[in-house]
């Protein structure tokens, strides 16, 4: 029954996708997924109200991940397939404040000069990143703080390495939630 139910998710939020585009679903089945709180695909099928799932196979051209340098928090829930392949439940990458790397724009540091180096070039900061459940809303943050940091601006003066500290203004998410892609009004 389980193995029954993954290729449910991935059919589901295929026809999700192309619903925002080409809306072929009713908008009422749209507006309830959207605003629900979907965590595996027993939770869709609860919300969708189906009593049984059909089991298709969706071949994935891009087979390159890597199983033993994923983190999980828990224990995955796992079936085989012919060719006793382990097929994982995908784990949705929900709208929250993550680890993203933030490469310091040379003109946030000084618009009228090229000649100069920065380091580090990038560092890290916090942003909203991940999928709400249809193509409607978008993840965008909710709060945000402003934080200051020193950077190294190397510039070369007469062929000679001249030091100097600037202070750079970042922004880091600190809550995030989905939005109405049309209207940017919070839900």
């Amino acid at each position: 029954m389980r193995a029954a139910v993954y290729p449910l998710l991935a059919g589901c939020l295929c026809l999700l996708r192309t619903a925002a585009e080409e809306s072929p679903l009713p908008r009422e089945l749209l507006e309830r997924l959207s605003r629900s709180d979907i965590r595996s695909i027993s939770d869709l099928q609860r919300l969708l109200e189906i009593d049984s799932v059909e089991n298709e196979v969706i071949q994935d051209d891009h087979k390159d991940v890597s199983h033993g340098n994923l983190k999980r928090e828990h224990t995955p829930t796992h079936t085989r397939h012919r060719r006793s392949t382990v097929v994982d439940e995908a784990t949705p990458a929900g709208c929250q404040v993550r680890t993203a790397i933030y490469e310091i724009p040379r003109r946030q540091v000084d618009p009228a000069s090229a000649n100069f180096l920065l380091w580090p070039p990038c560092v890290e900061v916090m942003r909203c990143t991940g999928c709400c459940n249809t193509g409607n809303v978008r993840c965008q943050a909710a709060r945000q703080r402003q934080r200051t940091v020193k950077v190294a601006k190397v510039e070369y003066v007469r062929r000679r390495p001249k030091l100097r500290e600037v202070q750079v203004t970042l922004e880091d998410h600190l809550e995030c939630v989905c939005t109405n892609r049309h209207n940017n009004g919070i839900r």
